[in-house]
């Protein structure tokens, strides 16, 4: 037996048939009356009730306008039409309207009890229904929480890895400290350009800082030499993209760096390594990043000479569009249509 009683509201012009129905529903229900649809209105904006007896013969407001205007301020309580005038045409018209059901005057003490139950047992499956929706909803929302939060972590444990990776090449080779930074933002600067879409362009940065992540397995001897290198040992160097893309071939959510950091050493001309593609046959999220990390190369002081002027930059752009630069991106920079301040 529930503890919280249920309220009824009866709205009949009449006195004796309210009263009447107060009484024999006062004893299990918390019953209250108004003789007036105006008056159930203002009732029940007041207090919410679980079910209405409604008089479908009242003067100013008839009771289906009535029945209309609760179901529409209140469409989770439900309505139980009164009438003398008992109908097929009279229950359609409830039915129809929202009501759950309908008695007749003069009515019958169970049959009213009856009548009610079956409207309070509606009112409680709702009730029931909503309320295991709102924990499905909640479930799901505590679910989705806890997905973003999964996810934050792995981009969390995403970036970590990476900056890792990074710091580890950072310290066999000097000269990368930053330089994967700068080429990152630069080819995001590029693809942006190019109206490269904006989750394309945020793979291709996180891809470009791990562009020479293969110079972890490269001798740091080599890679920590101040001369010019020999040719076995530039062969050694020649290796890392290879290196790199096996590394990260084997991270699911790192595989769409794969193709840059396997072919940013690639040449327009087809003289590049480690495969010899040549101008289209290369990703263009690869020549994107062998332009910007020849021109931050370029940027820097090396132990065999020292940064080059942007306008000598600018020069080597030009002279090697179409040789060893997409032509494309190397116009648009040219152009001045992407920053290398």
């Amino acid at each position: 037996m529930r503890d919280n009683k249920e309220k009824i509201l009866i709205i009949d012009d009449e006195f004796a048939p309210r009263e009447s129905l107060r009484m024999v529903l006062k004893d299990k229900y918390i019953v209250s009356t108004v003789p007036g649809a105006q008056e159930g209105f203002n009732f029940m904006a007041q207090t919410p009730v679980d079910l209405v007896v409604l008089d479908i013969m009242m003067p100013v407001i008839s009771g289906i306008e009535a029945l209309q205007e609760i179901k529409s301020r209140h469409p989770d309580t439900e309505v139980v039409l009164l009438t003398a005038y008992a109908s097929l045409e009279t229950a359609r018209s409830a039915v129809r309207f929202g009501a759950s059901d309908y008695l007749t005057k003069p009515f019958d003490k169970d049959e009213v009890i009856k009548v009610i139950e079956k409207g309070l047992e509606k009112k409680r499956a709702k009730d029931s229904l909503k309320l295991e929706r709102e924990k499905i909803w909640n479930r799901a929302q505590n679910l989705e929480e806890q997905i973003n939060r999964a996810r934050e972590n792995l981009i969390m444990s995403y970036e970590g890895t990476v900056k890792a990776l990074i710091l580890t090449i950072d310290a066999k080779d000097h000269y990368t400290f930053n330089h994967s930074e700068h080429v990152a933002r630069l080819s995001s600067a590029i693809a942006g350009a190019l109206d490269i879409p904006k989750d394309v362009r945020d793979k291709l940065e996180q891809a470009a800082l791990m562009h020479d992540i293969g110079k972890i397995g490269v001798n740091e001897v080599i890679l920590r030499k101040d001369g010019e290198l020999t040719q076995e040992e530039f062969d050694e160097i020649k290796k890392h993209p290879v290196i790199g893309a096996t590394i990260v071939q084997q991270v699911p959510f790192l595989e769409h760096a794969v193709q840059v950091i396997l072919y940013h050493h690639e040449r327009f001309d087809g003289k590049g390594y480690p495969k010899g593609l040549k101008g289209e046959e290369i990703p263009l999220t690869a020549r994107i990043v062998m332009i910007a990390d020849a021109i931050d190369s370029m940027m820097r002081a090396r132990p065999y000479r020292n940064a080059l002027p942007m306008e000598k930059v600018l020069r080597e752009l030009r002279d090697y569009a179409g040789i060893q630069f997409d032509p494309l991106i190397a116009d648009l920079i040219l152009k001045g249509k992407i920053s290398l301040e």
